[in-house]
């Protein structure tokens, strides 16, 4: 598939735009937005979870080429994704007995 870019300006909905509005708006939104609400859910979840729940990237991954691409997934696929899901439901239920969450200092 050959690669090739351009710098004429786009046109959305009969409106040109200059070529580094797309671009920066995907920066934004792709980079920038999905990093912060990352950490934002890592410090909400706590680090054991979001560990755990970071791995279900893999299974939603495997869901969507299913879906959408017709890519069925093997057996030993359909086995790690639910050792994976097991893993989040067991670190989730950990957390629950555990107790409270400690005292944060001020």
């Amino acid at each position: 598939m050959p690669l090739t870019y351009s710098t004429a300006s786009p046109v959305y909905a009969g409106t040109e735009v200059p070529w580094w509005l797309p671009v920066l708006g995907l920066g934004i939104v792709t980079a920038g937005f999905a990093y912060v609400a990352g950490i934002a859910a890592g410090r909400l979840l706590g680090p054991r979870l979001s560990s755990f729940v970071g791995l279900f990237e893999v299974v939603a991954a495997i869901g969507f080429a299913w879906l959408l691409l017709g890519e069925l997934p093997r057996p030993v696929q359909l086995v790690g994704g639910v050792l994976i899901l097991a893993g989040v439901v067991a670190v989730q239920a950990g957390e629950k007995r555990s107790g409270a969450a400690p005292a944060r200092e001020p």
